[in-house]
């Protein structure tokens, strides 16, 4: 997201208040003037947005042109709204918008938790082991040393010592790596982050889960809007990052320039699982293709929100496994020469 961009909050509560103002019978340059004097200092991107919206539409800018002046919003939202503007369906598109960016916001906080977890386990983990080294390994090899008048039990020490080193170097390089990705997510490269997790089957489906969520979500908005379906196609483009998946949506947007449907096309590049590609048929042909669009869109947020708990789910165990395999090798290490010595003593 580029820095003078909206937050996904931001850009939620702009649309679904905006709609809001206008379904009660408001002008919308009323509207961005109420919003205007509710946003406080602590928003200035927000505030700057506004003010630029009020000026366009004060000097009899379409709405459309005026949120594109401020160049705090995405294209293919201006798109939509300039398509809106022009069959009379502004406010419900807006009302629609708010709600597509809620759920960006809801998928952005679940992804984020699904990478902050790990980095606290690790560094709970990590904490343990400098403790291990720094305190418990130095106490014990001074009683051994004390009880047994050598260094016999040094070699189980050392081995102990060593496997906990290599622990903690592990642990400490994944946890850079994981703060490393998350901040290079965040400061908008996320195509070197999605390169490189993509190599793994997992993520790679999460994010190709997400780019046909984003993708249906903007299609059927446009289509609610008034575009055409090819244009609805290529309008909706842009919101996919998946290149595998970009690909595909390309190729059906190709077959619809040479007079194919949406749901023929979809079905024949298998762009959604089967049992969806059956029902976009008739729905088309019966005129539900909208309805079917909202049952989709569900199903697919529901499943990409499987996906992420499902890596969740396995990360926790696999790291707490870790952590108690780690600690019983020690511990076992550390308790084996204390046995040799008070046989010995026996």
């Amino acid at each position: 997201m580029k820095k003078n961009q909206l937050t996904y909050s931001e850009l939620s509560s702009f649309f679904e208040n905006t709609g809001t103002m206008l379904q009660a019978g408001i002008a919308a340059d009323e509207a961005i003037s109420l919003l205007l004097e509710e946003t406080n200092e602590k928003s200035p991107v927000m505030r700057e947005c506004l003010s630029t919206i009020s000026e366009e539409l004060s000097g009899g800018a379409a709405f459309a042109d005026a949120v594109k002046k401020t160049g705090c919003f995405p294209d293919y939202s201006v798109n939509m709204l300039d398509a809106a503007e022009y069959v009379g369906t502004l406010d419900q598109t807006l009302m629609h918008l708010g709600e597509y960016y809620r759920n960006e916001e809801s998928i952005s906080k679940t992804l984020g938790s699904a990478v902050r977890y790990p980095i606290v386990l690790l560094s709970m983990i990590i904490a343990l082991l400098a403790v291990m080294l720094a305190v418990v390994f130095p106490a014990f090899r001074d009683v051994y040393a004390n009880l047994s008048g050598d260094t016999t039990a040094g070699g189980y020490l050392d081995s102990s010592f060593v496997i906990c080193i290599v622990l903690l170097a592990v642990m400490a390089a994944l946890v850079v790596i994981l703060i490393c990705g998350l901040v290079t997510w965040r400061r908008g490269n996320r195509n070197a982050v999605r390169n490189s997790l993509g190599r793994f089957k997992s993520f790679a489906r999460i994010f190709e889960g997400f780019g046909l969520y984003r993708f249906t979500t903007c299609f059927s908005m446009f289509m609610a809007s008034g575009s055409m379906q090819d244009d609805a196609v290529k309008k909706s483009i842009p919101v996919v990052e998946a290149s595998s998946l970009k690909e595909k949506i390309e190729r059906c947007s190709a077959l619809m320039d040479g007079g194919m449907s949406f749901s023929q096309a979809a079905r024949d590049e298998n762009l959604y699982e089967p049992s969806v590609g059956r029902l976009l048929v008739p729905a088309e042909r019966s005129g539900k293709l909208d309805v079917v669009l909202k049952k989709v869109i569900s199903g697919l947020k529901e499943k990409n929100e499987e996906n992420v708990a499902r890596i969740s789910n396995t990360v926790e165990p696999v790291l707490t496994g870790v952590l108690l395999i780690a600690v019983g090798l020690i511990l076992i290490s550390l308790m084996i020469p204390l046995v040799g010595i008070m046989n010995s003593i026996g």
